[in-house]
């Protein structure tokens, strides 16, 4: 069983047939030699995001699991595993594909965000993806009686011109709600190959980072009582 995290919420592995999400460990960090060999030829993977892409598997762990993820209580952070695959050295059930976490937890609203989802290019466009975020949507909103944690509020952040990221959410159910304007900094985008906006504004000083909008997506709990938890069961019965 894997390690306790400090997550707001109790944290527990997910898992059906096909997908087990377990906790990335807080001591042992287990997974992290094989994320970061399975990502680090491909800095594609983190171009919307405001991590990566990493020079080693140490500062893999230092700058993202230590200093992000076990750093706060409103993340948690999940190794997907494919049990489609054989047993491997990171999990008796099957093999890394990748991660995704909760972020921007809060007990007091009862709401969390579907956030940092990676998956490893030889998992892309398989069951993987829609399996790991049914897993992360029923344990979200289920009620406590049917296992979940009944929040009241998902939501999935993304860029615009990420229109992998928008169909994958609209797909599991969520609702575009809008879109906010220059709203993120991106710190070194040229440099580290991140998307951004295409239109700069003067540097005043040493300002030069490129800037970003996002767009809001949820999926909140009447929502999924009104239908979207079937269209996300159909999915996960295909």
């Amino acid at each position: 069983m894997a390690t306790p995290i400090d997550f707001c919420f109790p944290v527990k592995e997910l898992s059906n047939d096909l997908v087990k999400l377990t906790p990335f460990e807080k001591k042992t960090a287990k997974h992290a030699g094989p994320f970061f060999r399975g990502s680090k030829d491909h800095p594609e993977l983190f171009r919307y995001m405001s991590i990566g892409p990493f020079d080693s598997e140490k500062e893999f762990v230092s700058i993202f699991m230590d200093a992000f993820v076990h750093a706060q209580s409103s993340v948690a952070c999940f190794a997907i595993i494919d049990k489609k695959k054989p047993p491997s050295e990171v999990d008796a059930e099957g093999e890394l594909a990748g991660m995704v976490s909760y972020m921007a937890a809060s007990e007091v609203h009862l709401s969390a965000e579907v956030g940092y989802i990676i998956i490893l290019p030889p998992y892309q466009r398989t069951h993987v993806t829609t399996h790991a975020i049914g897993l992360l949507l029923h344990y979200a909103l289920d009620s406590p009686e049917e296992g979940g944690l009944g929040l009241r509020r998902m939501q999935w952040l993304a860029d615009p011109p990420n229109k992998a990221s928008l169909n994958a959410a609209q797909r599991m159910g969520f609702h575009l709600e809008g879109i906010l304007r220059w709203n993120k900094i991106v710190h070194d985008a040229d440099s580290r190959g991140k998307v951004h906006n295409e239109r700069k504004r003067p540097p005043y000083g040493e300002q030069k980072d490129g800037g970003r909008d996002t767009a809001y997506l949820s999926l909140c709990w009447d929502d999924w009582l009104d239908g979207k938890r079937e269209i996300v069961d159909r999915l996960l019965a295909r």
